[in-house]
């Protein structure tokens, strides 16, 4: 039986649409009437929102990554996985990197995913299950299913750094000795 998540398990290149800057106002001298105001109002209509504007930016997608994290550490086929993590900066991880990743402002300063998940023990099932507790959170913020479909593909495609135990549907297996998480950031100095 195929997963419904199927289509996530193919890594493909998504691009992400990302606003294309236009000038706000009329040229100098162009009258409210003339074809160059027209060009400028049409091009203002026909320029794509960044996927990141369409989730609403970065205060939404820190909302529905607190509520993520705190499915997933309720959901015993996968929250094993991070019993050695620090939360906090899983959290700011995630939402710099979905910042980012969506054409967002934010930049991802974090391990890549083959590092990050070196020696995890990540099953495909686990995988799978992370990601229907996106959908399920996903959901809970009425994000529209073409916004979703558009992040979960780009996000879809870090399946293979992920996984290291692929065709497994196993969920809840412990986290493997060898796995040595993230340090946690150094705390911020502050001025004397």
């Amino acid at each position: 039986m195929r997963s419904r998540f199927a289509p996530l398990c193919r890594v493909w290149p998504v691009f992400v649409l990302v606003a294309i800057p236009i000038a706000c106002s009329q040229k100098e001298g162009a009258s409210a009437d003339s074809p160059a105001a027209a060009v400028d109002t049409s091009a203002k209509a026909a320029a794509p929102r960044s996927l990141f504007d369409r989730l609403g930016g970065q205060s939404a997608i820190t909302a529905v990554v607190d509520s993520f994290v705190a499915i997933v550490a309720k959901d015993a086929r996968i929250n094993k996985k991070f019993a050695r993590s620090d939360i906090g900066r899983v959290k700011r991880m995630l939402v710099d990197q979905i910042c980012a990743q969506t054409g967002g402002p934010c930049t991802y300063s974090g391990r890549n995913m083959k590092e990050a998940h070196q020696n995890m023990g990540v099953t495909e099932g686990e995988f799978n299950a992370l990601v229907e507790d996106l959908v399920t959170t996903l959901n809970a913020f009425n994000v529209p299913k073409p916004e979703q479909d558009e992040l979960l593909n780009a996000l879809g495609t870090m399946k293979g750094d992920i996984v290291e135990v692929p065709g497994s549907t196993a969920t809840g297996t412990p986290l493997p000795k060898n796995f040595a998480p993230a340090t946690a950031a150094p705390a911020a100095k502050q001025d004397d």
